[in-house]
């Protein structure tokens, strides 16, 4: 810059010492960045491998284990980050039930307990219906502490397991909506299971009202009497809706969609583990143990760095029409004076782009020679030489 300063005083000097002499003419600068030649155009790029992969998350989660560092060389299908698993391991297992159940056909003992249920659920309406014609024709009743209390225990040990299996399957079919796997088959168990409940508790209140009954000595309610019919009828229909589902077995429909929720599963499950692409070597993480990442955004980066191009997108519209397809250029590095390495163009876009007001194309140059020092990112000027 001091030199061109003195250069230019120089200049005005000598134009004011000659009278006469004509005012030389301005000779333009050539810019840093872009040298125009006969055959073919100079510009400047960055420095990038040729083979280069973004990774990220299709789902959130919490990482659990990351098993590379940067700069480490790992091959396609390497292990790289995992996240935990434990919730999406349940939802494939509770998958692969449903589907076993749906599977399974109707075991000859299932449909003998079965029907044995219908039976005894007959024969208590039946004994239900009794009372209550009794009650309504005015017939005594006598009321028998032991035989209540006996009823409410039976009563409510059926509660429990009906309560426990029911929460189960509405835990499971939480846990399926969480996670976005469709549970169709444990969605029609768990209708049924609440009916089976629903059961349940109705006996278990009629029971605790007896025993009150009895305890008192009242004479037994008409009301009560009634509400025992309606809890026997109620266990009648749901045995025989369970038997009738034995007997049909599943549809081929059913079975479909079992196998569509078990893959569901299976493909989250598999997300949640980070493989490689392609060899390379790990460029940049940006997570930590513990962390949890949202979908979609980038956790790692992978390049092969044996392969480098140089990507330029300065190019003018005058320019590019000297580029063509495998045309030979020299690219030279910032980081690296005095190295000249060889390259061809394999890439020109059709289309341009508005780069500072001026219509640009983008051109990339594959390094045929790469030096071992070249870094990811480094600024290159490349010399493209008509074809």
């Amino acid at each position: 810059m001091k030199k061109l300063i003195i250069g230019f005083v120089v200049l005005v000097l000598l134009s004011a010492c000659s009278s006469g002499a004509p005012k030389p003419s301005a000779t333009p600068t050539a810019t840093a960045t872009k040298r125009v030649s006969a055959t073919g155009a100079s510009a400047q790029g960055f420095v990038t491998p040729v083979h280069r992969a973004d990774l990220a998350y299709r789902m959130g989660g919490r990482v659990a284990q990351i098993l590379v560092k940067e700069g480490d060389q790992v091959k396609i299908g390497q292990v790289l980050v995992k996240l935990q698993d434990a919730d999406l391991k349940a939802a494939l297992a509770q998958a692969q039930a449903d589907l076993a159940s749906l599977q399974a056909s109707a075991r000859p003992e299932a449909l003998a307990q079965a029907q044995a249920n219908v039976q005894v659920a007959n024969g208590q309406v039946a004994a239900a219906t009794a009372e209550l014609n009794r009650l309504q024709s005015g017939a005594p009743q006598t009321a028998d502490l032991a035989t209540a209390q006996a009823e409410l225990a039976q009563a409510e040990a059926r509660l429990k397991p009906a309560q426990d299996a029911y929460n189960s399957m509405r835990d499971g079919r939480e846990l399926c909506k969480e996670f976005g796997v469709k549970c169709r088959a444990l969605g029609l168990r768990l209708d049924q299971q609440a009916v089976q409940l629903e059961a349940a508790r109705a006996a278990y209140t009629a029971a605790d009202m007896g025993v009150t009954l009895a305890q008192v000595g009242a004479s037994a309610d008409l009301r009560a009497a009634q509400a025992r019919l309606g809890i026997a009828t109620g266990k009648r229909d749901a045995a025989q809706a369970q038997l009738d589902l034995l007997k049909a077995g599943s549809t081929p429909e059913q079975i479909d969609a079992a196998k569509a929720q078990v893959a569901q599963a299976q493909a989250a499950l598999d997300e949640a583990t980070l493989l490689a692409p392609f060899d390379g070597t790990i460029a940049e993480l940006t997570i930590n143990p513990g962390e949890r990442v949202a979908p979609y955004v980038r956790v790692a980066s992978i390049a092969d760095l044996a392969n480098w191009q140089v990507n330029t997108d300065d190019l003018s519209e005058v320019d590019v029409v000297n580029v063509q397809l495998g045309a030979e250029v020299s690219v030279t590095v910032d980081a690296l004076p005095g190295v000249t390495l060889k390259g061809k163009v394999i890439s020109i876009t059709p289309r341009s782009i508005v780069k500072r007001g001026d219509v640009t194309y983008t051109v990339e140059v594959a390094i045929t020679d790469p030096d071992p020092r070249l870094k990811w990112g480094m600024t290159a000027f490349v010399d493209v030489r008509g074809k």
